[in-house]
Order: structure tokens, then C-alpha cells, then sequence
């Protein structure tokens, strides 16, 4: 019901911004829907005609979509869905602003209007057109199946054959201004021909928009601001922004200030060589999460992931429930539930843990051995060793994918000899928080075993 909520919100709020404008130009004597309105029955006409079908065709699906509430995409593209959704508001919003009276739907061959340049068309020549694609993306990814599908992708295609039938007009029109606007603009999104400094831009950019929508998903399905680390894409959006400030200016020609070219390519290296860096060792991390745990293990590990009073935290509840999987598969496995109490903690983490294998689970508590000391890995490791006893015994790790590998490696760093990986889910959207962190951990884990 609330992604459902949230596609009717984003919805309402697009048409709002349409209708509005349409009402507002209209108190001013202005015809806005020139669709079809064309008295010669050209090409443009037609198209429009078919364009005028294609956008109720297209709110009719999206709604139907919407009350069905099917989604055939795992979360995390709903999630996207929103971005692209929201965005898309945002462009069409500033579209229409800068616009101003100028602003028509369809082609008005009749009037003569000024050519409009500025602002967000400075860097989009059709930005209320890119802002119906990416709303119409954005519920598609929210709420995806066949027909939808098909219908988006009708409707994205007739708006494109109107975007070239309105630049040819504008062209007409306005010559060799419009030509000149056409070079320095592109027709959905760019700053003009592609070169290496726009490009990367670009994906600073992106990758600044995305950190800054991130953040907020993260506090809204990680607990609030206190999940740790969410400051990190804070950071990053921040980073990303001032590199865009500072390349727009180098492609503008107005840089602030020219460092030495021996300091450029001294960031150059360093960057590089930390990207590299984080790309190997994400790819280990995601690598991590898909092993397949061994069969009839001596023991499984429950690693504590955090209490909210006696209850598991979220992460923390997907291990619980991957370990009385394994369980229930392997009845001969024992199971040692590691976590002590923390601060704002009821219980222990290996208590919550026992309950819930018992009580939810049928887990039998003989099959179940408590570390209640321990405060974090390698605490919950060692303790855990020392409880088995065994350090040749047949061992599996039960913690969330995204930590599998760190987890792997201390352990094979106190003093395990016979351990493998039994992952639990990394829950997404939050996911991509946690993997992402998870490199920092890494680091920690290499300054201080292998350096």
C-alpha cells in the first residue's frame, strides 16, 4: 500500500504541475494544448493525434498498474523507480517555470515565440519531454509488468517522433539561432558534444544526485539518521558536487585556480589507485554473498547484528533465520548464538538469538550454546572458539552476505582451521549501504592482520 501511495503522490503531483500551468496561461488568454490543433494534416499532425492516444493510454495503464499492486522487479528497482519518478517531477517542474508563457503542448505554428535557452534548457533542449519519460520509467520500474512495459515504450517513442517534429519546426523558425543552441545543448541531457571532462562530469553528477537520494532511502528503511555511516553519501554527494563545480568551470574556460600539472597527475594516480582498490574489494565482498554453505557442519556461528529492546534488528533477524534453515536441514549441527549486551540493549544478542530459534523456530535448546561476552567479530570469533573447543572443527559463519568475507578472514585469523561461509540475505535497499561500508571494514581488517 505505501509504494502504491507514493506512485499515486508522484503522479498527482505531475499532472498538478501540467493542469496548473495549462489554467494559469489560460487566465492569461493563451492556448496551451495546441496537440492536433495544426490546420494542415501533415506528419505533425498525425503524430500528434497518435501522441494525444498515448498519454491517457499510458495513464490508464500506469494506474490499473498502481491498483493491481503486482511488482515484478525485486525492491530495490522500486526504489529506483522513485528516483527516476521523482526526478522527473523536478524537470518537468522547472521546465514549465523557465518556460514561462512560451511554454505549449504540441507544436504552435501559428505563433511566433521567442527562442528560450536559459536556465535548465541550457542543458536540455526538451527537458518537460525528458521529465515524461523519466515519470513514466519511474512507474514502470515501481510497479513493472509486460503491458505497462509495452505501453511506456510507446509513449517514450511517440515523444520522441514529436521531439523531431517540433525541432524541425523550431528550426524553420528561428535558423541559425536554433542551430547554434542545438551544438551547445543536447536534445534530452548534456552540456553539448562529448568530450573526456564532460563525461566524467556527467557521472559525477549522477553519482551526486544518486548519494543525495540514497541517503534519505537509507534512513527511511536503515532506522532514522542513526544508522551508522548514512553520513557517508552525504559526504560523497558533497565530494561529487565540487568536482562538477570545478569541471564545469575547466570546460567553461573560468577554472579558479590552475594547479601544477605534477599535482594533477599525483591526484590523478592516487584516485585511480583508490578506485581500483575499492572496485577489487567490493567485487570481493558481492563475491562472498553467493557462496553455498557445506553440508552437515560440526557448528554454525550466529554473529549478533544489533537489539531494538529484546528484538533483533533487522540484519540480525535474517541470520537468526538462516541459521534455523540450516538447522532444520542439518539436524546434527550445533549451533553457538554469539552477541553480549550492549547499552540500550534488554538482553544479550546470543539471548534474543535462543528465544527466537526456540520459539519461532522449534530449534531444541540442546542444540543451542551461548557467547554473551563478546562486541563485535572478532570478539564473537574468538569467544566462540574458545565454547567449541575444536579448532579443526567443520565451522560455519551465519552473518549477512555483505559481511561474509570480513567475517571469513578474521576468523582464519584467531585460529580456525575448518571454516566456510553460510550467508544470510543482504536486505535491500539498505544493502547497498551496508556493502559499501563493508570496504571500510576491509580496510580495518588489512591494516591490521596483513600490513
Amino acid at each position: 500500500m505505501t509504494y502504491r501511495l507514493i506512485a499515486l503522490f508522484f503522479l498527482a503531483v505531475f499532472y498538478i504541475i501540467y493542469y496548473s500551468k495549462l489554467l494559469i496561461q489560460k487566465k492569461k488568454g493563451i492556448v496551451t494544448n495546441q496537440i492536433a490543433k495544426g490546420r494542415d494534416h501533415d506528419t505533425t499532425y498525425y503524430i500528434e493525434r497518435v501522441l494525444g492516444v498515448s498519454t491517457i493510454a499510458i495513464v490508464i495503464a500506469e494506474i490499473l498498474s498502481i491498483a493491481v499492486g503486482t511488482a515484478q522487479l525485486p525492491l530495490i528497482w522500486r526504489v529506483f523507480g522513485m528516483y527516476f519518478a521523482f526526478l522527473g517531477n523536478l524537470v518537468f517542474l522547472l521546465a514549465v517555470i523557465t518556460m514561462r508563457d512560451s511554454w505549449r503542448a504540441g507544436v504552435a505554428k501559428e505563433e511566433k515565440r521567442d527562442l528560450v535557452s536559459e536556465g535548465i534548457y541550457k542543458y536540455s533542449r526538451n527537458p518537460a519531454f525528458l521529465g515524461f519519460d523519466m515519470v513514466y520509467i519511474g512507474i514502470l520500474l515501481m510497479f513493472f509488468n509486460p503491458i505497462l512495459l509495452i505501453v511506456t515504450v510507446l509513449a517514450i517513442v511517440i515523444l520522441h517522433l514529436q521531439i523531431l517534429q517540433e525541432e524541425e519546426y523550431l528550426l524553420k523558425e528561428h535558423g541559425e539561432e536554433y542551430r547554434k543552441y542545438k551544438e551547445n545543448t543536447c536534445r534530452y541531457a548534456g552540456y553539448g558534444k562529448p568530450t573526456p571532462s564532460k563525461i566524467i562530469m556527467y557521472i559525477f553528477f549522477s553519482l551526486g544526485i544518486f548519494s543525495v537520494l540514497y541517503y534519505f532511502t537509507c534512513i527511511s528503511y536503515g532506522g532514522g539518521p542513526k544508522l551508522s555511516w548514512s553520513w557517508l553519501w552525504i559526504l560523497i554527494a558533497a565530494f561529487s558536487f565540487f568536482r562538477v563545480f570545478m569541471l564545469k568551470r575547466k570546460i567553461d574556460g573560468r577554472e579558479l585556480f590552475i594547479l601544477p600539472s605534477v599535482l594533477v597527475w599525483i591526484y590523478r594516480v592516487i584516485f585511480i589507485a583508490i578506485l581500483s582498490f575499492f572496485i577489487i574489494t567490493e567485487a570481493r565482498i558481492i563475491g562472498a554473498m553467493t557462496a553455498i554453505p557445506e553440508k552437515d557442519l560440526d557448528y554454525i556461528i550466529v554473529l549478533g547484528a544489533g537489539l531494538n529492546g529484546t528484538e533483533p534488528s533487522n540484519p540480525y533477524k535474517v541470520r537468526i533465520q538462516k541459521a534455523a534453515e540450516y538447522l532444520k536441514e542439518n539436524e546434527r549441527t550445533i549451533v553457538v548464538a554469539s552477541g553480549g549486551q550492549g547499552k540500550y540493549e534488554s538482553i544479550s544478542e546470543s539471548e534474543c538469538a535462543r528465544r527466537k530459534l526456540t520459539e519461532v523456530y522449534g530449534i531444541s535448546n540442546d542444540r543451542i550454546l551461548l557467547e554473551d561476552k563478546s562486541s563485535d567479530t572478532e570478539e564473537n570469533l574468538k569467544f566462540s572458539l574458545e565454547i567449541i573447543g575444536e579448532p579443526s572443527a567443520r565451522v560455519g559463519i551465519v552473518t549477512n552476505g555483505f559481511h561474509e568475507l570480513r567475517a571469513m578472514s578474521i576468523a582464519k585469523e584467531v585460529g580456525y582451521e575448518n571454516v566456510s561461509s553460510v550467508p544470510a540475505k543482504t536486505l535491500m535497499p539498505v544493502g547497498i549501504h551496508y556493502t559499501v561500508r563493508e570496504f571500510f571494514g576491509m580496510v580495518e581488517y588489512y591494516l591490521k592482520y596483513i600490513i
